[in-house]
């Protein structure tokens, strides 16, 4: 339940209501991060105050500085901040005389005693699930925790719920079409009050903008012979279902489909001996007509483009022109960086496979997509290895490194954050995650150590 969290966001709520000077709302850029900023900043202009925004990509130490020497006298993180709660401390708290709240998910810095020791003078609250017992990485969103602090504010920021489960979704906090932890009662909210639709359904991609051929062929996971990478045979499909592929001249999406239909075209998959159940989850639409998974990646586009302010206005102002405008520019970017990996299946110094896959994409694939990239190639078969990582160029001379593991191999008890995280700390980078999907910064020089190591360990995790 998630009363504990409206009861701790409560001071936070309160001082936000009371605070009458300039606040500066700083939010980082994936989609979690782009939502609840979103929501942050609607909190804010409803409450009438004086605000301006920033999303960042990381929370350095010298943003940190820098930020402490703004004008606003209260300082709002969300989805950012946990991990630099010290920095926090030491650079605006013990320096300045401004206030500090961080509405955030991400392992703490400054755990609850010490968060609660500096806010001895009201200056520095910290709002964290894992002060609470919740699983931060599974349980709820940044952008979750933002929207229960809107809550606090005002009952009537209910509408807001929408946005914290297009965070969630983007972190991976929905497996198999339901969402997970405290977001299931979030999610429980949202449909009671009618933000979003919640039915059982084919959990195709693109389901609600992309033609119903094109969802199909690009179905890989489970592969659908003679569909998967085919659009005549997926066409075909459709026909034999007894569908018309275009209405009224243009052609018709998944979403288009009456239940009629749809139960027509998963009989025609069954007859076939596709694994259909593997595809049928809950299908959650949000009031804009999209599927949630899909408005949620073009968001977390807008990020990873460099446009995360586009993000916020696609979300608060429902600019739906732009949102198409950034997908397929996304889309473009994307199916720059696959055919990238697959001129290069042959180059062994890019493309190559041992205990794990690896996608090095040096300079061609930019580091914002390189996650991108590699959870495609996990789930695509283009490696046969239970883990595949990618790693890019990134800014301060470092690499990014992206990886992502197979369901099998988790539910055998890998934890691929934890592994990244212990090699992190062997190589002087930054990095975890969740257990199937990880991240890392590294310096350039030790990417070789980086990849060698994650091959050692996931020999022994894995093939014992």
């Amino acid at each position: 339940m998630v009363e504990d969290i409206l009861e701790a966001a409560a001071p936070a709520a309160e001082k936000l209501e009371n605070f009458d000077g300039k606040i500066r709302l700083i939010g980082q850029y994936d989609a979690d991060g782009i939502n609840a900023t979103a929501i942050a900043h609607e909190m804010l202009d409803r409450l009438g105050k004086e605000f301006e925004y920033e999303i960042l990509k990381q929370l350095y130490e010298e943003d940190v500085e820098r930020i402490a020497e703004e004008d606003e006298g209260l300082l709002l993180f969300v989805d950012i901040g946990s991990g630099q709660s010290d920095l926090i401390k030491k650079h605006i708290i013990e320096e300045t005389d401004k206030e500090v709240i961080i509405s955030d998910h991400h392992e703490p810095a400054l755990d609850k005693e010490a968060s609660e020791e500096v806010n001895k003078e009201n200056t520095f609250i910290h709002m964290n699930p894992h002060f609470l017992g919740h699983d931060g990485g599974e349980a709820i969103s940044a952008a979750g925790m933002t929207y229960l602090l809107a809550k606090a504010v005002d009952e009537d920021n209910y509408d807001l719920v929408q946005y914290a489960l297009i965070g969630a979704t983007g972190d991976v906090q929905k497996q198999e079409g339901e969402f997970m932890g405290l977001n299931k009662d979030i999610a429980q909210e949202a449909i009671d009050k009618e933000v979003v639709e919640k039915r059982k359904g084919l959990d195709l991609y693109g389901r609600t903008t992309k033609p119903l051929q094109k969802s199909l062929m690009y179905t890989t996971d489970p592969h659908l012979e003679g569909v998967s990478n085919n659009e005549s045979g997926a066409i075909q499909l459709v026909k034999s279902a007894g569908l018309d592929i275009r209405e009224n001249g243009s052609f018709r999406t998944l979403a288009d489909l009456t239940e009629a239909e749809e139960k027509k075209l998963i009989n025609a998959m069954i007859k076939r001996g596709y694994p259909v159940q593997r595809l049928l989850n809950d299908i959650y639409t949000l009031e804009n007509g999209y599927e949630i998974d899909e408005f949620s990646t073009i968001i977390n586009a807008c990020g990873r483009l460099g446009m995360p302010r586009d993000g916020v206005k696609i979300l608060l102002e429902n600019d739906l022109e732009l949102a198409e405008k950034i997908s397929s520019k996304y889309g473009r970017k994307i199916s720059s960086s696959l055919r990238y990996v697959e001129e290069n299946k042959d180059n062994e110094d890019v493309v190559y496979e041992k205990d794990i896959g690896v996608i090095d994409g040096n300079s061609t694939i930019d580091a914002d997509f390189i996650g991108t990239v590699t959870t495609i190639t996990m789930s695509n078969g283009f490696f046969s290895s239970p883990v595949v990582m990618g790693v890019a160029e990134a800014e301060k001379e470092k690499v990014k490194i992206s990886s992502r593991a197979s369901k099998e191999v988790v539910e055998a008890g890998l934890n691929l954050g934890d592994v990244i995280g212990e090699i992190c700390e062997e190589l002087d980078g930054e990095g975890g995650g969740h257990n199937i999907a990880a991240g890392a910064k590294i310096p350039q020089d030790r990417k070789k150590d980086f990849i060698d190591a994650l091959n050692s360990k996931i020999s022994e995790e894995v093939t014992g």
